[in-house]
């Protein structure tokens, strides 16, 4: 048995959970849930008003941490959008973001003597962690591209200190690898999964003509592209309707194509810099379709199942390289086709003739044509779905991966001891 400590500080995961929301609180609770059954584990959620700093649920002991002197600190990322930081060391990157949670988790893993530390996402925690913790295993589990989009220099050293290196997908370690061969022996892709229900789900793809999506509701996301494209599809089919479920909630350019070298984003930067021209366009755009669209709000992930029993078609258009896309997995675990764009990890998770139809990023006519070939062909539907759903039993399980995980946790804690961080990595960054 370890102990082990499970590190995200943007994650709110209400006990018992019935509100789970965001990928990366997804992940955290079915990772360290089915680790407590062989471990001993910790993991660092932020604090919300109204739920306990400590409390154990199903074997985890969730230690909350409040956020309010990071919020503050925090403010030093209008820096990035004013470039007065330089472009490959964002605020996100420097010891500054998020310090003041990362020294008391730092703290209460070393008062917890744990032999693991599993850090999602946030390399800046390495520093910090490997201090107060030179004895135990960093793992640092990432769930975007960052580490292949930014300053080697400021990277690199923190790969140094680290036993195991994850990618959510083939796509983001390969990037890493690419970038820090150094590293490539302990870099691993661990594919995310999901929890059995969705298996259960009794969804008839080839009963129903509704379109749906889940995720957020944002430019990178494509949902603009996908309504043009059903005002093209109901012309032919207008039984078709389209169900958008996710929230309205933008991002900053600056994460989704940090060096503005993607020409898929050219255009749409009105939209980040005025996240509610984005709700106006994609509320017009639905209002346009007479009643064929329907906006369902943010839906708790413990709710969502009904939204995919319902579907005929799942669509995922995304404009960016998708790191991976847990709804994708979802769709298929309950049976429906996927039509997703070939980019990022997308082509990983489908099988494109297989399992659903791939189409280029941005592509509206492709879309359109997509969801037209699916809507004619009930039992393509059907068979499409059933092919996913059998895909992922095979690859795209919680029990999967964190069984895999626990063999990865056993290579690293036989590893060679890491060295001590040298004194340079306390130098600011930014």
């Amino acid at each position: 048995m370890a102990r082990i400590a499970q590190v995200y500080p943007h994650s709110d995961i209400p006990l018992p959970v019935t509100r789970l929301y965001d990928a990366l609180a997804i992940v955290n609770y079915e990772i360290g849930r089915r680790l407590a059954r062989h471990h001993e584990v910790v993991t660092y959620p932020k604090w919300v008003a109204g739920e306990k700093e400590i409390e154990t649920h199903e074997g985890v002991t969730y230690r909350r941490i409040p956020e309010g002197i990071d919020r503050a600190l925090n403010g030093l990322k209008l820096f990035d959008a004013r470039r007065l930081f330089n472009r490959g060391r964002p605020f996100r990157l420097s010891p500054f973001y998020y310090a003041h949670y990362a020294q008391k988790v730092a703290r209460d893993i070393r008062a917890r003597n744990c032999d693991l530390v599993h850090l999602h996402t946030v390399s800046n925690f390495v520093t910090p962690i490997r201090r107060a913790n030179p004895d135990a295993r960093i793992v640092l589990h990432m769930h975007d591209h960052s580490l292949a989009d930014f300053d080697p220099a400021v990277i690199r050293p923190r790969l140094a200190d680290t036993a195991l290196i994850l990618g959510c997908s083939r796509f983001v370690a390969d990037g890493i690898r690419r970038l820090y061969p150094e590293a490539a022996a302990r870099c691993h892709e661990l594919y995310n999964g999901v929890d059995e229900r969705f298996l259960q789900v009794a969804a008839q793809p080839a009963a129903s003509s509704t379109v749906l999506f889940v995720g957020r509701l944002c430019p990178e996301k494509g949902v603009h592209v996908l309504l043009s494209a059903m005002s093209e599809v109901l012309r032919g089919h207008p039984q078709a309707s389209v169900s958008l479920v996710g929230p309205f909630d933008v991002s900053p350019k600056e994460y989704v194509d940090p060096h503005g070298r993607d020409p898929i984003f050219n255009g749409l930067t009105r939209y980040y810099s005025q996240p509610g021209a984005y709700y106006d366009l994609v509320s017009r755009q639905a209002a346009a379709l007479g009643g064929r669209a329907v906006l369902q709000g943010r839906v708790a992930n413990s709710q969502i199942c009904s939204h995919y029993s319902q579907a005929g078609i799942f669509v995922f258009p995304s404009l960016w390289h998708e790191p991976f896309g847990i709804p994708v997995i979802e769709a298929m675990a309950a049976g429906l086709p996927v039509i997703a764009t070939r980019g990022g990890a997308l082509p990983e998770v489908v099988v494109d003739g297989e399992t659903g139809i791939l189409v280029e990023r941005g592509d509206g006519e492709g879309l359109a044509a997509a969801i037209r070939t699916l809507l004619e062909n009930p039992a393509l539907r059907a068979r499409m779905g059933a092919a996913g759903r059998r895909r992922v039993q095979q690859l795209f399980t919680w029990d999967r991966s964190v069984a895999r995980l626990e063999s990865l946790y056993d290579r690293a804690l036989v590893s060679a001891a890491p060295a001590p961080a040298p004194a340079a990595h306390a130098q600011h960054v930014a």
